[in-house]
């Protein structure tokens, strides 16, 4: 049974070693020739890597700034929501403080006494 998951942690590493090596390959494959040039691919015809990946990244900023503010207006929601149940909460303890009656603190009389 360990030899299997051993082949199958295998498969898994190799499936992502290529996933990693093929694209970082094409990059350099562009670079050596031209950026300009792009890569010919006989199917699809000439693709241009370094224009795609340059405008993959800068359209995901606006969307990137977007969950970002997102977040920021969730997170303040969220305090001043606790800050309101904080405030209801408040009343409440100080009624049930003054409702408890004072406990008088009594001293008890020690068990020996004095021998006649």
């Amino acid at each position: 049974m360990k030899g299997g998951y051993i082949m199958g942690a295998m498969i898994k590493l190799l499936i992502g070693v290529v996933l990693l090596v093929v694209p970082l390959g094409m990059y350099a494959y562009e670079i050596m020739n031209g950026v300009g040039n792009g890569i010919n691919i006989p199917v699809i015809g000439t693709v241009k890597l370094w224009q795609s990946l340059v405008t993959l990244l800068v359209g995901s900023i606006p969307p990137l700034v977007m969950l970002i503010g997102l977040f920021v207006v969730w997170l303040e929601l969220d305090e001043w929501r606790i800050e309101k149940e904080l405030k209801k909460e408040e009343p409440k303890e100080e009624e049930k403080e003054e409702s408890k009656p004072e406990v008088k603190k009594t001293t008890r009389k020690r068990a020996t006494r004095k021998k006649k």
